[in-house]
């Protein structure tokens, strides 16, 4: 075990000065491209482009032993926007999921914008700071009704590793309800610490990491419930596993 371990710290520590490297290689292309307008196509360039990184990223981890992922009902979705709603347990838990997804929006904290390793390139894939308030939910709209899939944490942020998921905020209704799309639920479930609340993240975590990654059920537009009583359901999907009764099976 301790020859193991010592294996784990040079990959480790150089895993994360490699994604460090690709983001910020990322940013100064963004600024390169400083010129070019905030269209539509623009951002999925970038968005493309994060999603490539991220796949080199999630690959040389799963052969350096460090961290492996599982897709769990992740099939063919049919075209157009949609909204994944996921809960939030690890830092890594966004890498995973648009490491599958070819053009995704995210919706970050305001302290990304000045990151030197994310900042910029997230400004230029059209990412939105979830300090926006009312705006935030119109503009997230806007993007997912064109046909955009939307990446978002209800929870807002990481749940502690050993307790239940928290609270959940009822932007991912309101976003989906405002662009007539679906609301997909994902879980997220890992046995290990990296990059979890609380912990360190120059603390050598647990590897290696198993990361599973679950296509639940799907959230209709057409609904009945009260935003609220759907915003509770999902809540409580996210503690059980259970469906409430207004959700429809996975596609």
């Amino acid at each position: 075990m301790a020859l193991r371990q010592l294996w784990y710290y040079p990959v480790y520590y150089g895993t994360l000065l490699l994604f460090g490297a690709g983001g910020f290689g990322l940013c100064v292309l963004s600024l390169l491209a400083g010129g070019l307008p905030p269209t539509d196509r623009t951002q999925r360039f970038f968005q493309r482009l994060i999603h490539r990184h991220l796949v080199f990223f999630h690959w040389w981890c799963d052969r350096a032993g460090l961290v492996h992922v599982r897709y769990d009902g992740f099939g063919t979705w049919p075209a157009g926007g949609r909204v994944l709603a996921a809960n939030h347990v690890s830092l890594i838990d966004v890498t995973c999921l648009l490491a599958r997804l070819p053009a995704a929006l995210c919706i970050f904290k305001p302290a990304i914008r000045r990151n030197p390793v994310l900042g910029a390139a997230a400004r230029r894939a059209g990412y939105l700071g979830n300090d926006g308030g009312h705006d935030l939910v119109r503009l997230a709209a806007d993007k997912v009704a064109a046909g955009q899939t939307l990446v978002i944490f209800p929870e807002g942020t990481r749940a502690p590793p050993d307790g239940p998921p928290l609270p959940c905020k009822a932007g991912a209704v309101l976003i989906a309800r405002r662009a007539r799309v679906p609301l997909q639920l994902v879980r997220i479930t890992t046995d290990s610490d990296l990059l979890t609340k609380g912990r360190a993240w120059w603390r050598l975590p647990r590897f290696p990491a198993r990361v599973t990654i679950t296509a639940g059920p799907l959230v209709p537009l057409d609904a009945p419930a009260s935003t609220a009583r759907l915003t509770a359901g999902i809540e409580a999907w996210f503690r059980t596993a259970t469906p409430a009764p207004e959700f429809s099976p996975r596609p």
